[in-house]
């Protein structure tokens, strides 16, 4: 866990966090009886402050106090403003029953008349409790609902001529319909939110508005963008008086440095592997690559000028803790070690801030022993922080810190487990072992106890995970599959937005997601190794790698594609004649498992190490590049006898197999399957009799018959040299494939100059294409700015291409086929290959045919030209490929699999 200052999703008044409770009785009229106005003001007061403090709890019973008082006053305005309070203090106790019945009161009290005479001080409470009401539907998972309750509430600020708090909506409401899956409309208010902000005054409350922007920036992935208004946010706080800017300076500073440090995550999880082995509280050992390295920098260099400068101690204090963290993860013990030592979590107050503060800093204390060999006492110490958190959360009476402290000292007892089962002899399990793994499942049931009645799934997984971790090393698989499958369960019921689930408790989507699946495929498969697995084994393994592969895809895309395909849809092929061929890397074996038609699910093992695997795929790749075609055959017939000659007895026996699918995994994705060398019949496998498809997920795409019937081709590209393109240089292009395929099928070309967005767009308005096919430079990569497609003088970014094929005048159903000639996926990016999947999911196409590298060579327009020549028979999409690079095979200048080898389909093959 890191402790972060930044706001949480749906803040309200004046752009301030929901961690701040609205200041909706800060014009309340006087009532007749002054002694308990007083009375009710103050408790309110206290109620307020105790929620600011994170002391949710004691919040209630003051304002639950308020509320009595306030009840024979018969004033509408206060008892609605103190259930609106209610309402919020609930939500962050996850009581969602009673913040239901509070706001429900709030809004009846307030409900405005038809008449429009309601007093501006009403209607703003009315706005405000609206703007509550969204935030409980929105942690709810209905964004929708969400959405209605803040449109309401922009009305009346719009009518109120409130431009702050207008602006503070606009944003949340960016951020709901975001997670509606409008990311367009999200987008576009976030446009519209930018240029707003610059045309009202410098003023605090516009600083407020550029930091809260940022952070919603962030949260859903924008990082550049993010880091300008966070930069502005700064910049014009400079510019005002001193008394004003202390602590949104520093907040915007902390914000700017988790932004770097965001940053610096993604360039790590794009070019290193994660080991699956490590638990929770075990240290990582990381390597990182130097642009990783030059964004922790600027993180580091951030959190130093905010502790370098006055702010409120609390400030202080996370922005420390944040530093330590950054500190340990990039193994800068020494400077840690002196960073804590500074650290005064006295200076919090006993809050869930403060829980969830000294859970953060045992964790790096253990990370620390673990990589220093750090002596018996520090473990005591970090037991003793844990037991305090515990403590703080029992009189703080708030069941979610509670829970996130037990079940992280229940992980820490796991830790000691582990440490102590690795200083045993081999064969021997010492009292020890067997009594910390004891404690650590007490604690953990106990933590799991507690987030059943406040529907916490984002916690909840966490704790029925480490509970099938518990069982698993007891040997009970049974029961360890059944927590590990609730774990699951628990991850698809929080939002899509798996990096952003919970703003307190943040976490890597590669390191707390991935290997929840990955364990419970290895434990659902590790006790058939020399046995049959059973079809319900077998049949999970591949439900959950699916689901492993959606989870991935929306978090790499920051969407729900739940909202893009339709709710009803049924997955179905007519297919026949395809075998589909599911690879499931684990760390220390590759499970194949694989489907013919008509038959049970068949399954095989190869004993190879997760690294040893991952280097084969990667001196491959070096192969390729360098067109050294003895060592592409050296490296490719390994992975051939890893995925295909096993299931050579199932393939002669089956002649009807037409389709190979692979359903690829991992650093698998990087490899091109028609290189895979057959050495003893000297064969490459596009050589063989088999079409080839690459499938992200099996659930993505409508996989039914969708061949081609009188295709109709939207076609363009730039050919000439395009240069200073959004800082970039490309140069030219053959593009002479565009001619010769309008030859071929009924075509559209826009050509260089033509070749816009805007033109493209017009034409998807004017006619229904079912190709799409573009000849350009373009980049597929896991950081969507750098995914891209040259148009002439201008970069067309993932989303816009998106928008673009998937326009609401569009029917983007019709286009069967996108292809994206001379575009290359990034190299030694394990998840580029998203890109292509995720652009043809969410612009609604069935299939996608790109190269994972560029080839500027005539070779290129020759296999395109064979490809719709084939097509234009009426064979499928996978065959006709399989026959354009077969052909090119054939001709002796383009033998070597760096001609032929580059080109994939995604998605249908039919």
């Amino acid at each position: 866990m890191r402790i972060r200052y930044r706001l949480l999703a749906l803040s309200l008044i004046l752009v301030l966090s929901v961690a701040k409770i609205p200041y909706v009785l800060g014009k309340t009229p006087t009532l007749q009886n002054n002694l308990i106005t007083t009375e009710v003001q103050q408790l309110v007061r206290q109620g307020k402050e105790a929620y600011n403090s994170s002391s949710y709890s004691l919040a209630v019973k003051l304002l639950q106090k308020a509320l009595q008082l306030a009840t024979t006053s018969k004033s509408d305005r206060i008892q609605a403003s103190i259930h609106s309070n209610l309402s919020l203090a609930y939500q962050q106790l996850g009581n969602w029953d009673a913040a239901q019945s509070h706001i429900a009161a709030s809004l009846q009290l307030l409900h405005p008349s038809q008449s429009n005479q309601d007093s501006p001080t009403l209607l703003k409470i009315y706005a405000q409790s609206l703007d509550i009401q969204s935030r409980l539907w929105y942690v709810q998972g209905k964004p929708e609902a969400a959405l209605n309750s803040l449109q309401q509430a922009a009305e009346i600020y719009i009518r109120l001529g409130d431009e702050a708090l207008s602006i503070s909506n606009s944003i949340n409401q960016a951020q709901a319909l975001q997670a509606s899956g409008l990311y367009q409309q999200a987008y576009n208010n976030l446009e519209q939110i930018q240029q707003r902000l610059s045309t009202i005054p410098n003023s605090i409350i516009k600083a407020q508005g550029y930091l809260s922007l940022g952070n919603v920036l962030l949260a859903i992935g924008e990082l550049k963008r993010s880091q300008t208004a966070l930069q502005n946010s700064l910049a014009l706080v400079e510019k005002l008086p001193s008394s004003a800017k202390t602590e949104v300076k520093s907040a915007a500073r902390v914000s700017l440095a988790n932004m770097y440090w965001a940053k610096g995550n993604l360039e790590r999880d794009r070019n290193t592997t994660r080991n699956y082995n490590n638990i929770p509280w075990q240290c990582q050992e990381r390597t990182f690559p130097n642009t990783a390295l030059r964004s922790y920098q600027n993180a580091a260099l951030q959190y130093q000028q905010v502790l370098a400068i006055p702010s409120s101690p609390s400030i202080q204090v996370q922005a420390q803790i944040n530093y330590l963290s950054l500190l340990v993860e990039t193994g800068q013990l020494s400077a840690a070690q002196a960073l804590w030592h500074e650290i005064k979590l006295s200076d919090f107050p006993n809050n869930r801030q403060a829980v969830y503060a000294k859970i953060n800093v045992a964790k790096n204390l253990a990370c620390i022993s673990q990589k220093t060999a750090a002596d018996s006492s520090v473990l005591g110490e970090i037991d003793s922080l844990l037991g305090t958190a515990i403590q703080d959360a029992k009189q703080l009476q708030d069941s979610r810190a509670l829970s996130y402290a037990l079940g992280n000292q229940g992980g820490f007892y796991e830790y000691l487990a582990v440490a102590e089962l690795h200083k045993s002899p081999p064969k021997s399990i010492s009292k020890a072992y067997t009594d910390y793994l004891l404690t650590s499942q007490n604690l953990t049931q106990q933590a799991l106890l507690l987030t059943q009645p406040i529907t916490a799934p984002d916690i909840a997984y966490q704790w029925e995970w480490q509970m099938g971790r518990i069982l698993a090393a007891q040997t009970k698989d049974e029961r360890a599959i059944a927590f590990y499958q609730m774990a699951v369960e628990s991850l698809k019921s929080v939002r899509s937005d798996l990096l952003t689930i919970n703003s307190d408790v943040q976490f890597s989507y590669r390191d707390n997601v991935e290997p929840v699946y990955r364990e419970l495929v290895d434990l659902l498969l590790r006790n058939h190794v020399n046995s049959e697995v059973p079809q319900e084994y077998l049949q999970q393994a591949i439900v959950n790698i699916d689901a492993l592969q959606l989870a991935e895809l929306q978090n790499f895309l920051r969407c729900n594609l739940g909202q893009i395909l339709p709710s009803d849809r049924e997955i179905k092929t007519v297919d026949n004649n395809a075998v589909f061929i599911y690879p499931i890397i684990l760390e220390n074996r590759l499970e194949v498992i694989f489907k013919l038609p008509g038959q049970h699910l068949e399954h095989y093992v190869d004993f190879i190490p997760r690294n040893a695997l991952q280097d084969t795929v990667t001196q491959l790749r070096s192969a390729i590049y360098t067109r050294n075609p003895s060592k592409i055959r050296a490296k490719s017939q390994v992975i051939y006898r890893w995925l295909i000659k096993p299931i050579e007895p199932y393939l002669q026996e089956h002649s009807n197999i037409k389709t190979l699918v692979f359903v690829l995994d991992g650093e698998l994705r990087n490899v091109p399957m028609a290189v895979l060398y057959d050495e003893p019949k000297d064969q490459y496998l596009i050589q063989k009799d088999y079409a080839l498809a690459l499938l992200p997920n099996s659930q993505l795409f409508d996989l039914s018959n969708s061949q081609l019937e009188k295709p109709k081709l939207l076609a363009g590209g730039v050919g000439e040299q395009q240069e200073n393109v959004e800082t970039r240089n490309f140069s030219p292009l053959n593009i002479d494939e565009l001619q010769q395929i309008a030859k071929i099928l009924p075509s559209k070309l826009l050509i260089n100059s033509q070749f816009t967005s805007a033109n493209i767009h017009k034409q998807l308005q004017s006619g229904a294409f079912s190709i799409v096919h573009f000849v350009t430079h373009g980049n597929f990569s896991s950081d969507p700015e750098d995914t891209y497609l040259l148009a002439y003088q201008q970069l067309i970014k993932a989303r816009e291409l998106n928008n673009l094929l998937r326009d609401d005048t569009v029917n983007s159903r019709d286009i069967k086929l996108l292809v994206l000639s001379a575009c290359k996926t990034a190299e030694g990016d394990n998840r580029a290959i998203l890109g292509l999947a995720g652009l043809a999911v969410r612009a609604g196409a069935n299939s996608t045919l790109s190269t994972l590298w560029q080839i500027n060579d005539t070779s290129t327009s020759q296999l395109m030209v064979q490809f719709y020549t084939e097509l234009k028979k009426g064979i499928t999409k996978a065959e006709a490929l399989h026959r354009a690079q077969k052909a090119l095979l054939a001709q002796p200048e383009y033998q070597n699999p760096y001609y032929w080898a580059a080109y994939i389909l995604v998605g249908n093959w039919q």
